[in-house]
């Protein structure tokens, strides 16, 4: 059962701002400066110290005890009352950082409490090779479920995706958080199924092509409000949308450099098959004008360039050819494009079929 509130989160987005220019750009500049200044890292370090000290506190509670008490830091985010949160945040931490070393065998370094911190404020965080950048992104991802807003942590490919989720999931499940994945091979009811986990691993390309693809689906419907008013009149029309996400909250992203910025500058592209039966007999048509044509009179070919030249003579027959003709046939360069294409594929047929006939 999907609530109203849920629904308006499934295909809502944030359009980013436009970039600031001048001045602007300028005093932006300077504060990104201030906010990246030495002081927030040794605010950082100073409270995953201040987490790392309360270890004995949860080191001795028995496993029965330690859940409960992860639970009722989940309902505390889950609220999502700034103050109520911010005071639990240092306990769930230190909570989280005992329950990893129970049931994955890794006790979070100080420096993996600070990437968890850095995330879960909103920051890029920048961790060396070897540091646990796996583990650092599972602890903020389950503060991100406890509020059960979707997350997603996006990586780089389909392996990593499936080995972090079966990986961690020890963790997620002992903290009240249903994990997920989704990959290229799935079905959407296998999507469905991922994205309506608390956290949700995938790829940039797949969470973009699920996005855009439900996006299609909804149609006119794209309005929130339009749904749930279509849903009130016809409930059986829109008992079955074909949605597999359930909205976009938060994402944690694994190789930022590379996705936001290397694998950015390649478009994805979302395409079917139809018929297209005006342009599948504009084909044939093409084809039949193209064999009425006397090479070296009506077109010359270059068959190692794969090029073909349209005589005066050339473009006179076709012309005469196409009066009986309707639709693009009336459009000079589209016509003698069509015939073009179809002598290019001619002339390459006669070339092969001169190269494989046996010598005499």
């Amino acid at each position: 059962m999907i609530t109203p509130t849920q629904d308006y989160r499934r295909t809502g987005h944030r359009v980013p701002e436009r970039p600031l220019q001048g001045l602007d750009a300028r005093v932006n500049s300077v504060c990104g400066i201030y906010r990246r200044r030495p002081g927030v890292l040794s605010d950082l370090r100073a409270q995953a110290e201040k987490i790392d000290a309360q270890a004995h506190k949860w080191k001795d509670l028995p496993n029965h005890l330690l859940q409960e008490r992860l639970l009722e830091f989940r309902e505390q985010f889950r609220r999502g009352r700034a103050g109520e949160t911010a005071l639990a945040l240092d306990g769930a931490l230190a909570a989280l950082r005992e329950a990893s070393d129970r049931f994955l065998g890794l006790r979070p370094f100080v420096v993996q409490l600070m990437g968890a911190l850095a995330l879960h404020r909103g920051f890029l965080a920048e961790m060396a090779t070897g540091e646990g950048k796996t583990l650092t992104a599972g602890l903020a991802a389950v503060l991100a479920a406890w509020t059960r807003h979707p997350c997603h942590i996006i990586t780089v490919n389909d392996y990593l995706v499936t080995r972090d989720a079966e990986w961690l999931e020890p963790l997620y499940k002992f903290c009240g958080v249903r994990v997920g994945c989704v990959t290229a091979k799935m079905t959407p009811p296998e999507r469905q199924k991922g994205y309506g986990c608390d956290v949700t691993y995938t790829t940039n390309k797949e969470l973009l092509a699920d996005f855009l693809r439900d996006r299609l689906r909804v149609g006119a419907l794209r309005n929130p409000t339009r749904r749930l008013i279509r849903r009130m009149l016809a409930p059986q029309s829109m008992a079955q949308d074909g949605l597999v996400l359930r909205g976009l909250h938060s994402a944690i992203v694994d190789e930022a450099d590379s996705i936001l910025i290397d694998e950015a500058v390649t478009p994805l592209i979302i395409s079917t098959t139809h018929k297209n039966d005006a342009l599948r007999q504009a084909s044939e048509i093409a084809a039949e004008m193209a064999a009425m044509l006397a090479p070296g009179v009506h077109y010359r070919a270059n068959v190692r360039y794969k090029e073909v030249e349209l005589t005066d003579d050339g473009r006179q027959q076709i012309a005469a050819n196409v009066q009986n003709l309707e639709g693009l046939w009336h459009g000079l360069a589209r016509r003698n494009e069509l015939v073009r294409e179809a002598l290019r594929v001619l002339a390459a047929a006669l070339d092969e079929g001169r190269d494989a006939a046996p010598p005499e």
